[in-house]
C-alpha cells in the first residue's frame, strides 16, 4: 500500500509538472544580416527558444536606426544590434534599456575585437604602423562603429582625423574601392573587414581591435514599456540566448553554416572566419557601464553622435543576465569567471 502511495504522489508530481508546463508566448527578435547575429539565427533553426517556451519571430532590418524605429513602434519585443545608435537614441530621449551583450568582452571596459583595418601593398600603409595612415585616403561607412573605432586607433597613435581623408564608402563597397585604388585602406566591422580582407588581392591586415580608448559592444535592446508587460518572455529569451550563445562558442563552423542560410551574398569561407572576430558573451558587468561612461559616451558626445552625456546606468537593467545566472549557469561555464569586483 505505501509503494502504490509512493507511485501515486510521484505520478501527481509528474502530471503537476506536465500542467505547469510553460505555455508558448510569443517574441518577435529585431536583427541583421550580420554573421555576429548567428545566435538569434541558431536559436530558431535549433529549436533553442522553442525548448524555452518561446514562439520566436525574426523581423530583419538593413540598418540599426530603422531596428530601433521598429522596437519603439512595436514592431519586435527585443533588439540584437551595435551600442551606437542605442546610445545616441538614449540621449534623445527614447525609452530604450540594454539587457545583455549581444557580444562584447565581460571582463574587459574595451571591446573592438570585430573591427580592422585593411590594406594592400600598393597603398603605402604598414602593418602595426599607425603613422603610415597620415595623408592617406580611408574607406568606411560614415556614422557607424567602424568611423568610431578609426577615430578611436587615430587617437591611440596621436593623430586627428584631419590628419588623413574620410570617403564614406557603403560596408558591402569597401573591397571594391579598395582593389580598384579608390582608397588606400578601409575601416571596416565584420563580416565586411574579413570580406575585403579576402577578396582583394594581397591585402593586409594592418591592426584588428587593439584600440584601448574604444568600447562598441553589440547590444541587446528592449523598452520600459515592454520590460513592465512582457518581463517573462524576456526571461525566457535570455536563457535561450545564452544557450545559444554557448552553443555557437563550441561548434563556429556549423553556426557559420547557419549564417549562410539567413546572410545573402557572403560565401561560407568568408563567414567561417568572419564569426570568430567577435566574443559571445552576454553578460553584464561593472565594465559595461565604465566602458560605455569612460569611453564610448565621451567620444559620440565630442562628435556629436550623441545629443548629450549620461550615467549608462540609468540605461541598463541587468536583472534579466542576473535570471540566467541564477537558473543556467551551465550556460556561462566555458567562460571565465567575471571578478567579485566586477559584478554588479
Amino acid at each position: 500500500m505505501l509503494k502504490l502511495k509512493h507511485l501515486v504522489a510521484a505520478a501527481a508530481l509528474l502530471w503537476a509538472g506536465a500542467a505547469n508546463a510553460q505555455q508558448p508566448l510569443e517574441i518577435k527578435i529585431g536583427a541583421a544580416y550580420a554573421t555576429d547575429h548567428a545566435a538569434a539565427f541558431i536559436g530558431v533553426e535549433r529549436g533553442i527558444f522553442a525548448k524555452h517556451g518561446l514562439d520566436a519571430k525574426l523581423v530583419m532590418y538593413q540598418t540599426g536606426v530603422e531596428m530601433i524605429n521598429g522596437l519603439l513602434s512595436n514592431a519586435q519585443d527585443v533588439n540584437i544590434m551595435g551600442s551606437v545608435p542605442f546610445l545616441a537614441g538614449v540621449s534623445r530621449g527614447q525609452p530604450l534599456v540594454l539587457i545583455g551583450h549581444l557580444h562584447g568582452d565581460a571582463l574587459s571596459d574595451n571591446y573592438s575585437q570585430n573591427n580592422a583595418i585593411i590594406t594592400t601593398p600598393q597603398g603605402g600603409v604598414r602593418v602595426d604602423d599607425l603613422q603610415s595612415l597620415r595623408g592617406k585616403k580611408v574607406g568606411l561607412a560614415r556614422g557607424t562603429g567602424a568611423e568610431g573605432y578609426l577615430l578611436g586607433i587615430l587617437a591611440q597613435a596621436g593623430l586627428k582625423d584631419t590628419d588623413l581623408t574620410l570617403v564614406n564608402i557603403p560596408p558591402a563597397n569597401t573591397a571594391t574601392a579598395l582593389r580598384q585604388g579608390d582608397v588606400q585602406a578601409v575601416a571596416a566591422w565584420e563580416p565586411w573587414a574579413t570580406v575585403t580582407k579576402l577578396r582583394t588581392p594581397g591585402a593586409i591586415e594592418v591592426i584588428r581591435g587593439n584600440c584601448a580608448g574604444c568600447y562598441d559592444p553589440g547590444s541587446i535592446l528592449t523598452t520600459r514599456a515592454i520590460i513592465s508587460q512582457k518581463s517573462e518572455q524576456l526571461r525566457r529569451f535570455m536563457v535561450a540566448f545564452a544557450e545559444a550563445h554557448q552553443w555557437l562558442r563550441q561548434n563556429y563552423d556549423a553556426a557559420a553554416e547557419i549564417d549562410m542560410r539567413w546572410i545573402p551574398g557572403l560565401d561560407l569561407d568568408v563567414v567561417k572566419v568572419a564569426i570568430r572576430n567577435s566574443l559571445y558573451d552576454l553578460r553584464v558587468t561593472r565594465n559595461t557601464i565604465d566602458g560605455y561612461n569612460k569611453k564610448a559616451i565621451p567620444a559620440l558626445v565630442a562628435d556629436k553622435r550623441m545629443a548629450r552625456s549620461l550615467d549608462a546606468a540609468t540605461v541598463i537593467d541587468a536583472s534579466f543576465y542576473k535570471h540566467v545566472e541564477a537558473v543556467a549557469p551551465q550556460f556561462f561555464s566555458d567562460l571565465k569567471p567575471i571578478p567579485a569586483n566586477r559584478r554588479l
